[in-house]
C-alpha cells in the first residue's frame, strides 16, 4: 500500500494503492486501513486502488469509510493489473491541471439489484453439500430449505461442538433458564464452579442441542445430514477434515460459505487483532477451502455476503471489506467456472441470528425491516437452484443506503 498525496487548491487527493499478491488477504487490507487513517488528516478525497487481479474487499472499506467520515470522500477504484503506476500519474496530473473532478457519478457502477421472495423453489439433483456456518442461526435454515429442495447430503460444519444434554438437566432452550439450572446443580454436587464457567457449558449446551435440531429437521425433509466441527480459518484443519468427508460422503459438489462473526468498531478505533479474527471464518475459511476442494466440481457455490459490503455500515469496516472480498470471488469464481450457478448474497438484517431484540429495536428505529427467516430461505434456495447464471450479486432485503 503507496500513499501519493495530490494537493489541488484546498483539496487535497490521497491515493491510496494496494499491497502485493504475496501479502496475505489480512496484511494488505489492514495497512489499507491504516493508510486511510492517516491520508484522513486532510480531508478531501482517498482513492483507493485495487487491482483486478486480487481478490479485494476495499469496496467495502471506502463505502464504510464515506458513513463514518462525512468530510472526507472516499472511492475505490478497480484497476488492470500492473496499471497503478500509470492511474496515480493520471490523477496526480489530472488535479495539478484541474482535471480532474470526483464525484458520486464514479459509483454508478455499484449499482446492485433488489430481489423480491420467489413463488416456488426449483427442485435440483441430489448434491453433496458443504454448508460452512451452516448448524445455526438463519444459515441453517437456508440449509434446511435447500435440503427440502435439493436433497442429497448435506454437511454442516462449524466450530461450534455438538455437546450432548446432560441427562439430570431438564431441557430447556433459555439460556438464562439454563444458567440457572447448572448453578443449582452446582450447590447440589458442592462443586465450585465461576459464573463464566456456566455461562461457558450454557452456551456449548445450547449450541450442541441447536446442532441437533438442525440436522433433524433436515433429515425429516428426506435428505441425509451430517455435523463436522470445523474452524474454517485453520487450512490444516480444513485440509484433513474435508478430505476425510469426501472419502465418506463423496466429492462435494455445492458450497454455502455462511461463516462468520463480528468485532464492530469505528474505523478509528478498529485493531489489528479485531480484523483478523473478522477475516479468519469468512476470507481465511474462503482460502482453505478453495485449497481444499478443486473449484472444478462444484456446481453451485453460494456465499452470504452482507449489505454493508455493498452500502457499508458505521462501525463495520473489518466485516464490510470481508463479504466485500467475498463478492469479489464470486465474480472470479463465476467466470472461472461457466458450468456452475454462483451466487454472492448481500442480506440486510434477518430476523433471527446476529440481530438480537436491541439490534432489531435499532433497525426498526431506522426504518429498516427485518428479513423473515423463512422468506429469506425461500430466497435463498429459488436463486442458488434456478437464479439467472448471470446475475451473481444479491442485494436481499429493503434498502438501508442512507442508514
Amino acid at each position: 500500500m503507496r500513499l501519493v498525496s495530490q494537493p489541488s487548491g484546498s483539496v487535497d487527493c490521497a491515493i491510496l494503492t494496494e499491497g502485493s499478491a504475496s501479502q496475505s488477504h489480512e496484511d494488505r487490507h489492514w495497512t489499507a486501513l491504516q493508510a486511510a487513517k492517516m491520508a484522513r488528516r486532510n480531508g478531501g478525497v482517498i482513492i483507493l486502488l485495487q487491482s483486478a487481479e486480487l481478490y479485494s474487499g476495499l469496496e467495502g472499506l471506502s463505502r464504510t469509510l464515506r458513513k463514518e467520515w462525512p468530510e472526507t470522500r472516499t472511492f475505490a477504484w478497480t484497476i488492470p493489473a500492473g496499471a497503478a503506476a500509470q492511474v496515480v500519474g493520471a490523477v496526480q496530473q489530472g488535479y495539478a491541471d484541474g482535471a480532474i473532478s470526483v464525484s458520486g457519478a464514479l459509483l454508478s457502477a455499484e449499482a446492485g439489484v433488489t430481489i423480491a421472495p420467489p413463488s416456488s423453489v426449483p427442485k435440483a439433483k441430489p448434491s453433496v453439500w458443504l454448508i460452512t456456518g451452516g448448524a445455526r442461526g438463519v444459515t441453517a435454515a437456508c440449509g434446511i430449505e435447500l435440503a427440502r429442495a435439493a436433497g442429497g447430503t448435506i454437511l454442516l460444519a462449524g466450530r461450534s461442538a455438538e455437546t450432548p444434554w446432560p441427562a439430570d438437566l431438564l431441557p430447556t432452550d433459555d439460556l438464562k433458564t439454563l444458567r440457572g439450572l447448572l448453578v443449582e446443580r452446582s450447590r447440589q454436587t458442592a462443586q465450585r464452579v465461576t459464573p463464566a464457567e456456566i455461562d461457558r457449558t450454557a452456551r456449548n449446551l445450547l449450541a450442541g442441542a441447536e446442532i441437533r435440531e438442525t440436522l433433524e429437521a433436515i433429515r425429516e425433509t428426506g435428505a441425509s445430514a451430517a455435523y463436522i466441527p470445523l474452524d474454517a480459518g485453520d487450512c490444516d484443519v480444513v485440509a484433513d477434515v474435508l478430505r476425510s468427508a469426501q472419502q465418506r460422503f463423496g466429492a462435494i459438489t455445492g458450497w454455502v460459505h455462511g461463516a462468520g462473526v463480528l468485532a464492530d468498531k469505528l474505523a478509528m478505533d478498529k485493531t489489528e487483532s479485531e480484523l483478523r479474527r473478522v477475516f479468519s471464518p469468512k476470507v481465511g475459511g474462503l482460502m482453505n477451502i478453495l485449497a481444499a476442494i478443486d473449484p472444478v466440481q462444484l456446481r453451485h457455490i453460494a456465499f452470504f455476503s452482507s449489505a454493508a459490503a455493498f452500502f457499508g455500515n458505521k462501525g463495520q469496516a473489518d466485516y464490510a471489506m470481508a463479504n466485500a472480498l467475498l463478492a469479489s470471488a464470486g465474480r472470479s469464481l463465476a467466470q472461472s467456472l461457466p458450468d456452475a450457478r454462483v451466487k454472492v448474497f448481500h442480506w440486510g438484517p434477518w430476523a433471527g441470528g446476529m440481530v438480537d431484540s436491541t439490534l432489531a429495536g435499532h433497525f426498526e428505529a431506522q426504518g429498516i425491516p427485518l428479513i423473515p427467516v423463512d422468506e429469506g430461505a425461500r430466497i435463498f434456495a429459488c436463486e442458488l437452484l434456478g437464479g439467472a447464471r448471470d446475475q451473481i450479486e444479491l442485494v436481499v432485503g429493503e434498502a438501508w443506503a442512507t442508514s
